[in-house]
């Protein structure tokens, strides 16, 4: 017989609130699904409890833990727990221990009216055997010894001819042989049950990461940081290797890619692209929901460049926000698969999120972009570009590599004005800005100082690399065919850390050059 653990009826237990209302409702029956509803939980919370509150009962079961409660008092007595005269527990024995005998064992180890009493196999290794032995199950190889004591059913899941002639012979009169095709029904039947409980219990998972992603992408305020969340979760949710997010350009009408994941290094270089008539993006952008295609070679709108990178099946939906559109987001596989109705329903779910997610961080960019930059000319402002003067210094001393810093003034900016009007002087401005935006490098920053002068900070560059940008950039703008006349600007350059160790020493010695440069006839860089 299997030893039963003892506890002592009277020792003090201290069940939290919670505990206890999570055993009142095992009490009344409901299941840790329903549970989880009751109390605003996970299932994966509900089980929690539970599993505590049986460690603190020193118990095995729900069964149990209802019973020792009852038994000390925490809990009314209730008709779930059987009582001895009207509503004996069946007792039921199980041959035949295979995958049906998992299923049952699963199905009965919680019913508080059926007690599985014994489980027997002829193969040692049959899984359900290690199952029954986890529940504390007596087990056996020949069912014989189990038939000497009283059993209400026996439970023939082997499907052998013989050995359910044999139980028909030994099987007393009064226990009822449930075998054949009974026992196969009811295993098909448990097997649907155990299904649908574990797509359940996967819809409740799926859901539970869409809250957390909804946690997460909350707090995030930049755009890139944003989609690459989404990639994540999207093909996480999915199940897919691949994924993309791609936003409207509502100034150019394009295309833009803001995060992937899954794709070659090549995959990044087509981060732009128009909108073609009848192509993808345009078949996408036209949908209403969820755009499936299980194999892309089979599609008339064949993207070269997911082909390129071997992609099979792709599932996308345009990401619209109070009918406006702000993107795509796809998740792609690179073999052929079908998508089941809940994941397409889920995906789409999560593109309302993504919606909501890159509306929100775009405004939050737009309102920050307008704090640093000067709306004239679109540069960065004066007070961004000391603080980005200064954060670039700190890292040239940390790291100990070199950075300059230009100050242009273009000369004679106010005769221009008097002479041509402040239209056309911001005209010229906005040229300058362009032309040094176009000149300079990605890790560069390019600001508007204050009127007419304008700053250039560039971390990782010696002073001949600063030189020529300067000189070259005084040259083009010299000869640019300008509105009214020529004009020109004169440049102070300044090196870290040869002519400054702080951001103001070097603002002022680059100030101090340019000033130099106005004196000695403008039109000129001065670098000593």
């Amino acid at each position: 017989m299997v030893k039963k653990k003892s506890i002592a009826r009277n020792g003090a237990i201290s069940l939290s609130a919670k505990e206890m209302e999570v055993l009142r409702w095992v009490q009344e029956g409901k299941t840790n699904d329903e549970i989880a509803i009751i109390i605003g939980k996970s299932k994966w919370t509900a089980k929690y409890h539970l599993k505590n509150i049986m460690k603190k009962l020193d118990v095995t079961s729900r069964v149990q833990a209802v019973s020792q409660a009852i038994g000390r008092g925490l809990l009314p007595p209730s008709v779930i727990i059987p009582d001895k005269e009207d509503s004996r527990k069946l007792n039921v024995g199980i041959v035949g221990c295979g995958k049906g005998g998992v299923a049952i064992l699963d199905l009965f180890k919680d019913n508080p009216l059926v007690n599985v009493i014994w489980a027997a196999d002829k193969d040692i290794d049959a899984p359900a055997l290690a199952y029954a032995d986890k529940l504390d199950i007596p087990t056996a190889g020949d069912y014989g010894g189990f038939l000497k004591e009283k059993v209400d059913v026996v439970i023939n899941l082997t499907g052998s001819t013989a050995v359910s002639e044999e139980l028909r012979r030994v099987v007393p009169a009064d226990t009822e042989l449930m075998g054949g095709v009974s026992a196969k029904i009811m295993w098909q039947l448990f097997e649907e049950r155990r299904r649908r409980v574990e797509e359940r219990e996967q819809v409740l998972k799926e859901h539970e990461t869409l809250y957390h992603l909804g946690l997460v992408i909350e707090s995030i305020d930049s755009l890139k940081d944003a989609g690459y969340a989404i990639i994540d979760y999207a093909t996480k949710l999915t199940k897919t290797p691949a994924g993309s997010l791609v936003l409207f350009d509502d100034k150019k009408e394009d295309m833009v890619l803001i995060a992937s994941k899954g794709f070659s290094a090549g995959f990044k270089r087509h981060d732009r692209w128009d909108i073609r008539k009848g192509g993808l993006t345009s078949l996408i952008l036209n949908q209403d929901g969820p755009l499936y295609i299980e194999d892309i070679r089979d599609s008339k709108n064949v993207n070269p460049v997911l082909l390129k990178e071997g992609v099979r099946t792709l599932l996308a939906s345009p990401i619209m926000v109070e009918g406006r559109i702000v993107g795509i987001i796809y998740v792609n596989d690179f073999k052929v698969r079908k998508f089941r109705a809940e994941d397409i329903s889920l995906f789409s779910l999560l593109t309302i999120y993504a919606g909501l997610t890159v509306d929100r961080v775009k405004s939050l960019e737009e309102t920050r972009l307008l704090s640093i930059t000067d709306g004239l000319t679109g540069l960065y402002n004066q007070r961004y570009l000391m603080e980005q003067l200064k954060g670039e210094v700190e890292r040239a001393r940390r790291h100990e590599h070199g950075a300059a810093v230009i100050m242009f003034d273009i000369d004679s900016f106010k005769s221009y004005n008097d002479a041509f009007g402040h239209l056309d002087g911001n005209k010229v401005l906005k040229i300058i800005s362009r032309l040094l935006r176009k000149n300079t490098r990605g890790t560069d920053t390019v600001g508007r100082f204050g009127g007419e002068e304008f700053c250039v900070i560039m971390p990782h560059i010696d002073e001949e690399g600063a030189r020529v940008f300067g000189e070259r950039v005084v040259k083009e703008i010299r000869e640019y065919a300008m509105l009214n006349r020529t004009v020109t600007i004169s440049g102070g350059l300044a090196m870290y850390p040869k002519d400054g160790k702080s951001h103001l020493s070097l603002l002022k010695t680059a100030d101090k050059r340019l000033y130099k440069a106005k004196k000695a006839g403008r039109d000129r860089l001065i670098c000593d």
